[in-house]
């Protein structure tokens, strides 16, 4: 549905109930005001009738007696004598053509509604009187229908009056309420071409707007462009990393296989004598291990990248940090490496992905700093979180490395670009850490060291 049809749908409804409300309304008031003048007329007849009995006995009907016994002029009256004569007395309207007498129920002892010979309306009471004489005395419904007639033409009037001042106000309170959909739309419509940082105009937390429907569906849709925008932006720098990293895999991967082809290649011509030929096959195994191990680990931060581990089971983080000092030591056994830990340590992880992570952090410090150089391993337990820090006591990096120390394939330059790695070791160990919804961080100052840690929540 269209704004407009909406619009008009709203007021159209409005106005209908207003219409149906005022037409019953109307409808209810005039059939109340016909029963009570209708009543009062009864009311006026029985009391002319007490009267006409209580002086039955002196009345006289060829002389004006009985008009004065009941007084008001507005009354017809009509005496019908014990022989048949009929004596009629004129009212304020002109008298039917024929009596009422003849048209009147003669046993009826309350008010009846008798019709003239021309279709004119009377509320009558026959009041029997002495011998076989009977008194009609009656009243028009002229002045009644007159005052209905009257009621309903002002009624009518008032109600369109009313209506139309109540179209006025509805348009006005309709596009009111629903400017927060015409500025829903056409953040929508900016959006589509490109604005993402258009917003519906939610308004503000907690106030009154905020608790209507449009107030709701405004907020509603200002969270889910937010979330759009965040979403379009981390697909837009998921793509940049994407790009990025196979840029830096092909140009890692491309100086091994070059070498592999040129020796291959010095092979097959026959440039390389044979007492050469094994340091050349040594090249070229040690060429392939590189491969090999880049290969490796592209496949496994592909696999971070595609989800967190499935498996989530109780690891006990401290036993697997004293293991990966362990494995170290046994693969440098005169660097001075010390794990200062709890007995146990428990988290919720992935013992495997966690294995990783702390094999990655203590291959980074053989990697950068000089042989022999002293490192220490400890993990603190703080609240709901677990931090575990490599500190060593290396060249340390400046603060801009440091900003790049998780990046993909990036090296530092200098003291610490020792290895012939492909800067994806700290990489994993971010990646990993984020799988499981933890934090990762630097602190270092060249000359001093650095400390790489990392959070993690304990379930």
């Amino acid at each position: 549905m269209n704004r407009r049809t909406l619009r008009f749908s709203l007021v159209t409804s409005m106005v209908a109930l207003a219409a149906a409300g005022l037409l019953v309304t109307c409808g209810t008031a005039a059939v109340a005001l016909r029963s009570y003048l209708l009543e009062r007329t009864d009311e006026q007849l029985a009391a002319a009738a007490v009267l006409v009995r209580q002086r039955a006995a002196t009345l006289t009907p060829e002389g004006p007696e009985l008009r004065s016994v009941v007084s008001v002029t507005e009354y017809l009256i009509e005496y019908r004598r014990a022989d048949g004569g009929t004596i009629r007395f004129e009212s304020g309207s002109p008298l039917p053509a024929d009596p009422l007498l003849d048209r009147a129920d003669p046993a009826a002892t309350r008010t009846q509604t008798v019709t003239g010979t021309s279709g004119e309306r009377y509320r009558a009471i026959v009041v029997p009187v002495a011998g076989d004489a009977r008194v009609l005395v009656g009243l028009p419904l002229a002045p009644i229908r007159n005052t209905l007639v009257r009621f309903t033409a002002i009624a009518a009037l008032t109600g369109a009056v009313v209506l139309l001042l109540l179209t006025l106000l509805a348009r006005w309170l309709v596009a009111r309420r629903l400017r927060p959909l015409d500025e829903i739309g056409a953040a929508a419509t900016a959006i589509a071409a490109g604005d993402l940082d258009r917003r519906a105009g939610a308004p503000p937390p907690g106030s009154a707007a905020a608790r209507t429907e449009v107030g709701r569906l405004a907020t509603a849709v200002d969270r889910m462009l937010t979330r759009i925008q965040a979403a379009m932006t981390a697909r837009e720098r998921s793509e940049q990393r994407m790009r990025a990293f196979v840029a830096d895999a092909s140009h890692e991967l491309r100086t091994p296989v070059t070498s592999i082809s040129g020796y291959l290649q010095l092979i097959r011509t026959g440039v390389i004598d044979l007492g050469r030929r094994p340091d050349v096959l040594r090249r070229i195994e040690e060429e392939a291990g590189r491969i090999g191990a880049l290969v490796g680990d592209l496949l496994y931060l592909a696999r971070l990248d595609a989800g967190p581990p499935a498996r989530r089971v109780p690891v006990d983080l401290a036993a697997l940090i004293r293991d990966a000092v362990a494995d170290a030591r046994a693969v440098e056994p005169d660097r001075p490496l010390t794990a200062s830990v709890p007995e146990t340590l428990t988290v919720t992880g992935d013992p495997d992905t966690l294995r990783q992570v702390l094999a990655n952090l203590l291959g980074n410090v053989r990697a950068h700093t000089p042989p022999g150089t002293p490192a220490r391993v400890s993990a603190v337990l703080s609240g709901d979180r677990v931090r575990v820090a490599t500190r060593d006591e290396g060249p340390g990096m400046t603060a801009a490395e440091a900003a790049h120390a998780f990046e993909r394939f990036w090296r530092a330059e200098g003291s610490r670009a020792r290895s012939d790695g492909a800067g994806l070791g700290l990489a994993i160990v971010a990646e990993a850490v984020r799988a499981h919804h933890g934090e990762t961080g630097v602190e270092t100052a060249p000359g001093r060291g650095a400390t790489v840690w990392f959070e993690l929540p304990r379930s």
